[in-house]
This record gives C-alpha cells, sequence and structure tokens, in this order.
C-alpha cells in the first residue's frame, strides 16, 4: 500500500514548488488556482499514459486496464492486461542463392549449409 502512496504523495509535494503558466516555469509568490493544476495534471496524464487520473484510480482499485480514451474508440472502459507473448519458435536458416532461407525444422535435403540457428528458449522456474 506505502509503495502506491509514496510516489503519488513524492509527486505532489513537489508539484508546488513551480508550474508553468503562459510565461513558462513560474516559481513567483501566486499559485495557480487548485482548478487549473487539476486540468494541467489531467492534461499531462492524458498525453504521456493515454489515461486520465480517474482511469488511473480505477486501474489501480480494479486491478484491471482502465481507459477512457480506449472506450471511445473500443467502446471497452476496463480489460485485462495482456498476457505474456508467446515463446520464440526454433528457426533454422540457410544459405541461398537471394536470401537466407529459414524453417521450423532442420532442412536436410540438398547440399544446403546451415548459416543460423535460434534455439527455443528454455522455461523459467516459477
Amino acid at each position: 500500500m506505502i509503495r502506491r502512496i509514496a510516489p503519488l504523495a513524492g509527486f505532489l509535494l513537489l508539484s508546488g514548488c513551480t508550474w508553468i503558466d503562459q510565461e513558462g516555469f513560474n516559481a513567483g509568490m501566486s499559485a495557480p488556482s487548485p482548478a487549473v493544476a487539476l486540468v494541467n495534471l489531467e492534461v499531462l496524464s492524458v498525453i504521456n499514459t493515454k489515461k486520465t487520473l480517474t482511469d488511473h484510480v480505477a486501474t489501480w482499485v480494479t486491478g484491471k486496464d482502465c481507459s477512457t480514451i480506449r472506450a471511445q474508440r473500443e467502446g471497452a472502459w476496463c480489460t485485462e492486461w495482456p498476457g505474456p507473448p508467446p515463446p520464440q519458435q526454433q528457426v533454422y536458416c540457410y544459405a541461398s542463392l537471394a536470401r537466407p532461407s529459414c524453417y521450423a525444422q532442420p532442412y536436410n535435403e540438398g547440399n544446403d549449409r546451415l548459416i543460423g540457428f535460434v534455439p527455443a528458449p528454455t522455461p523459467l522456474r516459477r
């Protein structure tokens, strides 16, 4: 729990040091209104993560990937996180006239010369 709150608290504490207004970075005495600061955070969040602040809270609470931008495009607000990519297949590459020819199994016909081999990854223990 503290691992999730500490970065947010640090960000909020540091965000009071300076802000961006029409002239650029401003470290003067007058702080922007909370509404302006919230709009700035919302815009920065959408630009960098394609999620609104509400989406980040919903993702944190549900454990799913929630995005309003995706909901507008695809119709699904919260989806499951994508699984790990499938493992790489074994590849055997042989010299040919133009480009190398690659196969999933060894090709033992004629005078073919093996020029590359990518073994399948060994499974990791969990």
